[in-house]
């Protein structure tokens, strides 16, 4: 199978939507995520793409205090300028259906409960390379490969296709998008030491970060 051409038993010919999933923990949300939505939503013809935040990650589970879901969900609603939800915002939607359940979050889980409520959509699970090379080891991953669609982010230069989980039965698509190298785990620290973050995360959730007062060294 080449990129864009998914499985058919995968995809239904009479969905008439096309909705990406991107999860993460958005501890906080930065411009690295909206692109790679944005990238994603225009370069594979979604309808929308979700920011669907996780309400307990379980891969980073023990390995460091995670800002509580409601906080992380409200920074997202502000990166993309909607924080009432009342509608998505050029295409990328802030979606909480992952905080409604208490306890880890299961790619497998979200997908089972927006089947359920949502009629002639085509669900579109969007991954880095990193994820996709660890799809195996995904909670149900043998259920997982046989209902979901991937879309692996790449940046400019590397290998499509590559790596574990690509030749063995998951039905994954590539995406190309722009090498902006910026992570949550550096700006948590800049805003801890106080050092600038413009230009890295939007305005709203620098506000929103300084309002609320977290990732702030504690007194």
């Amino acid at each position: 199978m080449t990129p864009h051409e998914p499985d058919q038993t995968v995809r239904d010919k009479s969905m008439h939507r096309r909705i990406g999933l991107f999860g993460g923990t958005f501890d906080p949300p930065h411009l690295g995520h909206l692109v790679v939505a944005d990238q994603v939503r225009s370069e594979m013809g979604l309808d929308e793409c979700w920011l669907v935040v996780a309400n307990d990650p379980w891969q980073k589970s023990g390995t460091r205090n995670v800002t509580q879901a409601a906080t992380r969900l409200a920074l997202v609603r502000a990166a993309l300028g909607d924080p009432a939800l009342d509608g998505s915002v050029g295409g990328l939607h802030a979606s909480d259906v992952e905080l409604e359940e208490d306890g880890p979050s299961y790619t497998i889980d979200t997908l089972a409960t927006l089947q359920a409520r949502h009629e002639n959509v085509e669900w579109f699970v969007v991954v880095g390379q990193d994820a996709a090379s660890r799809l195996d080891t995904w909670d149900r991953a043998d259920e997982l490969k046989k209902v979901a669609n991937f879309v692996v982010v790449n940046r400019p230069g590397s290998p499509a296709g590559s790596g574990a989980g690509m030749s063995d039965g998951w039905h994954i698509e590539h995406v190309v998008v722009p090498p902006l190298d910026i992570s949550s785990t550096d700006l948590r620290a800049r805003f801890a030491a106080g050092r600038s973050v413009r230009f890295l995360v939007p305005d709203a959730v620098i506000d929103l970060v300084d309002e609320l007062g977290i990732y702030r060294p504690q007194s």
